[in-house]
């Protein structure tokens, strides 16, 4: 058993990683990517977060189902568990575009992660 000092190292894992871009590849900072379709028990764990958080929750940039990509176009989910996802791009000025795509695991047990990179246009 673990004394109660002991710390534990939670290796964290990314799980689908992209980049935003504009129409002439040009990186979009604060773009907000949301996953808008995920497998129920991952869809549990996200209302269950939803409920914790009351109110506050449409509002926070950073969360289980939704980020803000950095000044270099990137952004990235840890942690999620196999199966398909629905990933939805979108910046007022720029446009939208969503992306479907497969998170899976290796014979080891780490996650093999997707890549979801997104060119926003206003036309999509």
């Amino acid at each position: 058993m673990k004394a109660w000092t002991d710390k534990e190292i939670k290796h964290r894992q990314v799980a689908i990683v992209g980049r935003v871009v504009d129409d002439q590849d040009k990186p979009i900072a604060r773009a907000q990517v949301s996953l808008t379709a995920m497998p129920k028990a991952f869809q549990r764990k996200v209302e269950d977060a939803a409920n914790t958080a009351g109110a506050a929750w449409q509002d926070l940039d950073e969360r289980l189902d939704r980020t803000l990509t950095r000044a270099d176009g990137v952004f990235y989910f840890l942690d999620l568990p196999a199966g398909k996802y629905t990933v939805n791009g979108v910046d007022a000025k720029k446009g939208r575009q969503k992306k479907t795509v497969s998170v899976s695991l290796n014979q080891d047990g780490s996650v093999k992660w997707a890549t979801a990179d997104l060119k926003l246009s206003k036309g999509k």
